[in-house]
């Protein structure tokens, strides 16, 4: 442990034991400023802040050894000068926290709390100072250091820390308290407990969790990047990018940014839509906002919303398609209004460069608004993954695969063509049927055509009926177009029925947006359809791969976004040649 973290660690503990209830400690907490016009986003950061319903807030910055300070006003450790006062850097924090604090959507409104600052030297003693020195300077007055003697006891810190609170109440007029709910309120802000939920309802109850926990790395990117505004989350098929993008998107908008939580898919922005809904009304009505969209129907809305182009029905043509970026950027110009603090992307390996420049221009200040941006190389099945290409200053990389079993995340793996190494978190799991070696993926061989379209209804007659699986649990994926699959041309196979909101019978889209998506139809042997390339991000219990190419430009990208959608069983019906790949050890 650093010198600094020892420190850091001392005062920790020292103040939580001469803290009890109601005072709250909170240590190493960071937070990111909503951008105020005509100033810069001014992040913060504090060693420790210490709460309390009545007295409010104190913001302490910790400095080990023994600083100096020189006629100047210049503040040293050793012979390392420091870039600012410590005192004025827990200042600075202070404010910022108060800022902050108070553009919360569910603050009381016109409310500041109270709120002073100190700073800690654990490793000195104002003992040490000649005679008469009451002041370090006249913005370091001693009744806010807190220094060796005073952490000697718990009983000689509460005095300090009752003594310094004393200092900033005064009479008691400025800032209001914070009460219970305030209290609730800051901890909620500093110190956030999640969840992560899956997108997808459907759950084989002896198998697969209806909750997945954060890892350690997944917290990490929630927790401590909390202040970071441009970064870049790398990882594989099942690391938790969808789930850690919907929830960094939550809690931006929570926080009353302007958020947009863009993606390339319309059917992953329909479930986004959905399992995002209340949160969205939520902040919208305190304010804020959270939009969820593809990155073409975000163009079309604000290409209309200027009057570059009037509303479409079918949104299908490939000129259509072509046009809108073009269209999105002379929105852009035209609408000024149409801004956000934040911007979430999703599947960011599917995005041309030209649209991720674009967005960063729907951003109130491109240079400091906050952009995340997750995406996979190793599924970039329409071309090269060009999220470098924007030079976010933090990358940081999920190793995990957390949805699949070890069987198909091996399988996969063989795929892969990402630069990570990903880790089988299932791989090892305590699974009776995994321990006895019964393998979760099943080849099927099986020609194109009519062979293909008779192994589909044979396998879903088993998992329907042998394996007595609910048919909302399973999803049949054609590895090409709806309009050219012969599977989604048959539909019904004995009493399952094939269902897919969003195309016509002949596998036409209905151009429909994401929010106009109807639901699935309740459990009755309907079972859902899509194509590969439309269900990246999203997941299944069963999966019945069909239709797959066995050649071409990004097939190995095609194939590993396809064979890590199941998180239990996985069936592949492949011709021949692409079924002894598969099945190769």
């Amino acid at each position: 442990m650093s010198r600094g973290a020892d420190a850091e660690r001392r005062v920790t503990n020292r103040l939580r034991e001469a803290l009890p209830p109601p005072f709250a400690v909170y240590e190493n907490v960071r937070w990111t400023a909503i951008p105020v016009p005509g100033r810069p986003a001014l992040d913060g950061e504090a060693d420790l802040v210490i709460a309390h319903p009545e007295r409010g807030l104190l913001v302490i910055e910790t400095k080990s050894g023994c600083p100096s300070r020189d006629r100047r006003g210049r503040w040293f450790l050793g012979p390392v000068e420091l870039r600012e006062s410590p005192f004025k850097q827990a200042e600075d924090n202070r404010h910022e926290l108060v800022r902050a604090l108070a553009a919360l959507p569910d603050w009381t409104p016109g409310s500041r709390p109270r709120a002073g600052h100190a700073v800690a030297l654990p490793d000195a003693d104002l003992a040490s100072l000649p005679s008469g020195h009451v002041l370090l300077g006249p913005d370091a007055d001693r009744r806010i250091v807190l220094d060796a003697q005073a952490l000697e006891t718990a009983a000689s810190t509460r005095a300090w820390v009752d003594a310094a609170f004393d200092f900033y109440l005064g009479d008691g007029s400025h800032g209001d308290v914070l009460g219970e709910a305030g209290m609730r309120r800051v901890a909620d802000y500093l110190a956030p407990v999640v969840e992560l939920h899956r997108l997808v309802r459907g759950r084989i109850m002896d198998d697969a969790p209806t909750l997945v926990a954060a890892t350690r790395q997944q917290l990490f990117v929630l927790g401590q990047t909390k202040s970071a505004r441009r970064v870049e989350i790398v990882g594989p098929a099942g690391s938790g990018k969808s789930m850690l993008a919907a929830e960094k998107a939550r809690r931006l908008a929570a926080e009353g940014y302007r958020t947009l939580l863009a993606c390339f898919n319309q059917p992953l922005a329909t479930a986004l839509s959905r399992e995002l809904a209340e949160p969205a009304a939520a902040a919208e009505q305190a304010g804020g906002g959270l939009v969820v969209a593809t990155f073409h129907r975000l163009a079309e809305v604000l290409a209309v919303r200027a009057g570059i182009i009037g509303p479409h029905g079918p949104r299908v043509p490939d000129g259509w398609f072509a046009a809108l970026p073009g269209a999105l950027g002379q929105a852009i110009e035209r609408l000024p209004g149409e801004r956000f603090h934040a911007i979430v992307i999703d599947e960011g390996q599917d995005f041309d460069a030209e649209w991720l420049l674009l967005l960063e221009q729907l951003l109130h200040d491109p240079d400091q608004g906050v952009l995340w941006v997750f995406h996979d190389p190793g599924q970039a099945v329409r071309g090269p993954d060009v999220v470098g290409q924007l030079g976010l200053p933090l990358r940081l990389t999920l190793y995990e695969n957390l949805r699949n079993p070890g069987s198909v995340a091996a399988l996969a793996s063989r795929f892969y063509r990402g630069d990570e190494m990903v880790v089988a978190y299932r791989d090892g799991e305590a699974d009776d049927r995994e321990a006895a070696g019964s393998n979760r993926c099943r080849v099927v061989v099986a020609g194109p055509g009519r062979e293909t379209v008779e192994a589909v209804r044979r396998e879903l007659h088993r998992l329907l009926h042998v394996e007595h699986v609910r048919s909302w649990d399973v999803a049949v994926l054609s590895g090409g177009s709806a309009a050219r699959s012969e599977v989604w041309a048959r539909r019904r196979f004995g009493n399952a029925v094939l269902w897919n909101g969003s195309i016509r019978d002949d596998g036409s889209s209905r151009g429909l947006a994401p929010e106009d998506v109807p639901d699935e139809p309740p459990d009755d042997g309907v079972v859902r359809f899509e194509t590969v390339r439309r269900f990246k991000g999203l997941e299944r219990p069963v999966i019945i791969l069909c239709e797959l190419p066995t050649e071409g430009d990004r097939l190995d990208e095609l194939l590993y976004s396809a064979l890590t959608r199941p998180t239990t069983e996985l069936v592949v019906v492949a011709p021949p040649a692409l079924a002894a790949r598969l099945s190769r050890p």
